[in-house]
């Protein structure tokens, strides 16, 4: 499936990804426990892991005494029919509008839908999460808009001051930009979905960034954030100390060529 620029695709933002992780050394080391398909992180908060083929987001299940919010939909069955086999009312949240997070919602019953505004561009009606919000003042449930080179519009999730559900948010991205002349300086330019009619076609290289600007806001983002853990999708143990994955993305911030917008992994 063809996504914005962005991404070229959903695989190659799994590839971002993947390239984040390189940086990535420490996860958290407590186990996991695992039921019916399902992991635990506690007695309150389950996922359903990530697949490659059909390429599908984890989907986590956080419930509370009121409603069960399902952060993620993903794209397979498997994630469909989890989500289904829940009884209470159930509260839908997506980070972004990537396909493989979000292909199962018009397949699925819930009560209400919170998404950034790009993603209900996307997806359709629901509640657009703009700069911060509480859904559940008691646990609390907040919910927050995060700059990101990976995608317009991530949300996070954040339970009580434990952990933060953050999507593809911090991965970069997969941009396509033109290849440079010969002996010159170029600086990089996301190539146009469509060309002028009559034009050659240009040559160009696919390269996996992130937007200085944007990951230097992320970073700040994450040192305001009041909890101990980061939870990232698409990899086997998703959750991560806060500090190891700021230091992470300061040793990708510190490469940036001040003369780019870009920096290239």
């Amino acid at each position: 499936m063809m996504l914005r620029s962005e991404n070229i695709t959903s695989s190659k933002g799994v590839l971002a990804g993947s390239l984040f992780l390189k940086f990535l050394s420490f996860s958290h080391g407590e186990d996991i426990m695992q039921q019916e398909g399902l992991k635990h992180l506690s007695n309150h908060i389950s996922y359903l892991p990530a697949s490659d083929d059909p390429l599908s987001a984890d989907v986590f299940f956080i419930r509370t005494d009121t409603f069960v919010y399902v952060y993620d939909v993903g794209s397979c069955i498997a994630a469909r029919e989890q989500i289904e086999r829940i009884k209470e009312d159930k509260i839908v949240i997506l980070s972004h509008f990537h396909a493989d997070h979000t292909e199962n919602l018009g397949k699925i019953t819930f009560r209400s839908l919170y998404a950034g505004k790009e993603t209900l561009k996307h997806v359709g009606e629901g509640n657009a999460v703009e700069g911060e919000m509480v859904l559940e003042p008691a646990v609390p449930i907040r919910l927050m808009t995060l700059p990101s080179s990976h995608a317009k519009g991530c949300v996070v999730l954040c339970y009580g001051n434990e952990y933060a559900f953050c999507g593809d948010a911090v991965y970069a991205a997969q941009k396509r930009f033109p290849v440079k002349n010969e002996g010159a300086h170029m600086e990089p330019k996301a190539m146009p979905e469509k060309e002028t009619k009559g034009s050659q076609e240009p040559e160009y290289t696919i390269q996996t960034v992130y937007n200085a600007q944007k990951l230097k806001a992320m970073i700040d983002a994450f040192k305001t954030l009041d909890v101990k853990y980061l939870v990232l999708s698409h990899e086997k143990n998703p959750v991560h100390l806060k500090g190891e994955v700021i230091r992470t993305l300061e040793l990708i911030y510190w490469k940036r060529d001040k003369d780019s917008a870009y920096i290239v992994l």
